[in-house]
């Protein structure tokens, strides 16, 4: 399977008059039949989630302890338990467990991760990740040009 993620830095407003402009990342991920999907942020679960879903596991979220939740995938009769702390995920199904950090500076880093989990816990086919930064159109403004 291959997967194209694709990102790009837009500059929003607050939307008053006293917030001000800040740098949002915007990301996409495109599959190879077309299918393209919004995603949150670039990290394991994120995307984890989002090839899960397109291979049909249904995720509900469970109460494992006061105050405490975990998400769990079902498919087939298989459950697949996720838990987050504040920097690793821990995927489990069955006795066989996978713990990641949630988050990498360096994106070889998040896809060999994140393929590790999908090949390893929910039995899915190798992901050829390929990332792309979309570059804005300059803005022109009384002659001269804003990025």
């Amino acid at each position: 399977m291959k997967a194209t993620i694709s990102g790009a830095k837009r500059i929003s407003e607050g939307g008053c008059n006293a917030c001000t402009s800040f740098a949002l990342n915007v990301y996409h991920i495109t599959f190879e039949d077309g299918t393209k999907i919004s995603l949150e942020r670039l990290s394991v679960p994120v995307l984890v989630m989002t090839f899960a879903q397109r291979e049909h596991w249904q995720p509900s979220f469970t109460m494992i302890d006061m105050g405490e939740e975990a998400m769990v995938y079902n498919k087939d009769g298989v459950t697949i338990m996720e838990q987050e702390t504040t920097r690793n995920v821990t995927y489990q199904k069955g006795a066989t467990k996978v713990t990641v950090a949630q988050e990498y500076c360096d994106l070889e880093d998040l896809y060999q991760n994140t393929n590790k989990v999908l090949t390893e816990i929910f039995g899915m086919a190798m992901v050829a990740f390929d990332y792309v930064t979309i570059e804005r159109d300059p803005v022109i403004v009384n002659g001269k040009e804003y990025k």
